[in-house]
């Protein structure tokens, strides 16, 4: 019997990718973690956590953070899956 956690296994070159996109699509845009928690309505440390490539985000929540950046989810992932 297989346990259900060996079914899991995030990609963490994706995860590590999108998160280095979410931080420079950021500081391009001149906006701090604070003005981008108000944007997102998502708490300043937990963004944080995401940037730092600590935290596996759900993909609701990256699509909050990409229109609150006010870029395409999906060109942003294309981009976050060219990189890495």
């Amino acid at each position: 019997m297989v346990k259900a956690a060996s079914f899991y296994q995030p990609n963490k070159d994706l995860l590590t990718a999108l998160s280095q996109e979410l931080k420079s699509i950021r500081k391009a845009k001149k906006l701090t973690i604070e003005q981008l928690s108000e944007l997102s309505g998502l708490h300043e440390k937990y963004l944080q956590t995401i940037e730092r490539d600590h935290r596996n985000m759900s993909i609701s929540v990256f699509v909050q953070i990409a229109k609150a950046l006010k870029v395409s989810p999906s060109k942003l992932l294309e981009k976050a899956l060219r990189s890495k």
